[in-house]
């Protein structure tokens, strides 16, 4: 073990082992006098605006709510995948928790027997709660006909643009796969990066090679190799493809020099300071190109964005959406489930979803969240787009299933510093996949003797 991860390693331990997250706990370092329940809420809304808007969520819950306390953990989102896992293996995980939707995360976590099942409270009363929440967004939370939890945000994934960059070169939206080829060639013609990459994640590079699969074969077709239970074993050609396209653009040189070097934080740099004209990047970063965010006053009128253009001859939606909600769930072990759900409820309230909207400019699934009053330009544009569409089809990082995922994200690492190619990445995924299947199979049977 490296003495980085063993000083992470110490440092969940010291979190589990305290059952506390490092965010206020009062005076005298308990709950405050009168606090009956405490619950822990973990999170990766870890910036501005999201964590204040959250902490005014939970004191507005805390003042109707005065026997209960909640105490926020806000955490990196990278590390926050380990983090999570770490701690739902023990006896304290966290009592409400940020997930992912798809195989990786959450489903996994529902196999695993770690999520409790709210589909009753979603449906009593005379205004049920599953009627608030857009349903779309629900079914990405919704498990064998079950209900596990709360989609709060839609993220999606977009060509974000410089337009002073576009309009000096002369340069329109592109509409195709070739039309983006072409104008990445006339920016480097003309000095000037094309895209910014960073990889040091891996996943931010594995978002090329996922909406052209969507293009290449459509969802539905796409989707059925996700299950690790399923019938899907990453044979379709298609995946193959999709990597030589993406390799075949990068090895043209439309992105900075090293992505695999590059932080995101680092990318969002060069997009925002003018060293690149564009960055494929997702709606969590509409506040920080804009008012109160880390780009420059001089940047915020410079940008917009574009969907991921289409690929003539492709089988898929090309004018489809890519992203999916995310949200909250509740641990099973949870000692106070009734006010754990309470606390959800209280969040999905139109009014509280409303003023974070108004706070964070982001696309809250709750309905009726979104107004005039409460948007910008960049989220009533995306709420259009959002509404336009037929189809949103998820990120493949999202639901493949772990430890397939991982294998996906280092090849494609590979593939950018020339060290692995696309038959090379999908015959390690093939056998992953079919790896994972065995495995599961063996649990199964094992749980039912």
């Amino acid at each position: 073990m490296s003495r980085y991860a063993a000083v992470v390693c110490l440092a969940v331990m010291a979190l589990l082992l305290t059952g506390c997250p490092q965010g206020d706990k009062g005076a005298g370092g308990g709950p405050p006098t009168g606090v009956t329940k405490t619950l822990d809420l973990w999170t990766i809304w870890n910036a501005e605006p999201r964590k204040s808007a959250l902490q005014d969520i939970v004191a507005g819950f805390e003042a109707a709510n005065p026997a209960v306390k909640i105490r926020i953990n806000n955490l990196e989102p990278d590390g926050y995948k380990t983090s999570i896992r770490v701690a739902l293996g023990g006896q304290n995980p966290p009592d409400i928790f940020f997930v992912w939707s798809g195989e990786k995360m959450l489903n996994a976590f529902i196999r695993g027997g770690n999520v409790l099942d709210i589909t009753d409270w979603m449906d009593t009363g005379p205004q049920p709660w599953r009627e608030r929440i857009i349903p779309g967004s629900l079914a990405r939370f919704t498990f064998d006909g079950k209900v596990y939890g709360i989609p709060y945000l839609l993220q999606c994934t977009f060509f974000f643009y410089n337009k002073e960059i576009f309009a000096e070169n002369g340069i329109n939206i592109p509409l195709t796969w070739d039309d983006l080829i072409g104008t990445c060639e006339t920016l480097q013609r003309n000095n000037v990066i094309p895209i910014a990459l960073g990889n040091v994640q891996q996943w931010p590079a594995s978002h090329f090679p996922c909406v052209l699969m969507q293009r290449l074969i459509g969802e539905q077709a796409v989707e059925k190799q996700y299950d690790p239970l399923g019938p899907g074993d990453y044979s379709e050609p298609a995946w193959v493809q999709s990597l030589v396209m993406f390799k075949n653009f990068a090895n043209s040189g439309f992105f900075n020099d090293s992505p695999n070097s590059v932080t995101r934080e680092n990318a969002r740099a060069l997009f925002y300071t003018e060293k690149t004209a564009m960055m494929y990047t997702g709606t969590w970063d509409f506040a920080r190109f804009s008012e109160g965010g880390e780009a420059p006053e001089e940047f915020w009128d410079k940008w917009d964005f574009f969907n991921f253009p289409a690929v003539p001859g492709g089988k898929g939606n090309q004018e489809a959406l890519t992203g999916t909600a995310d949200g909250y769930i509740i641990s099973s072990k949870t000692r106070h489930p009734e006010e754990a759900v309470k606390f959800l409820q209280y969040m999905t309230q139109v009014e509280v979803a409303q003023e974070f909207v108004a706070k964070c400019k982001e696309l809250v699934q709750v309905k009726g969240a979104v107004t005039d009053e409460n948007s910008s330009w960049y989220l009533a544009k995306y709420a259009r787009m959002v509404e336009a569409t037929s189809e949103i089809d998820p990120w493949s990082d999202t639901l493949m299933e772990k430890s397939v995922a991982d294998v996906h994200l280092a090849g494609i690492q590979g593939l950018l510093a020339g060290q692995k190619t696309p038959e090379q990445i999908m015959a390690d995924v093939r056998k992953r996949q079919a790896d994972v299947k065995q495995e599961m199979l063996v649990r199964e049977q094992g749980g039912r003797k």
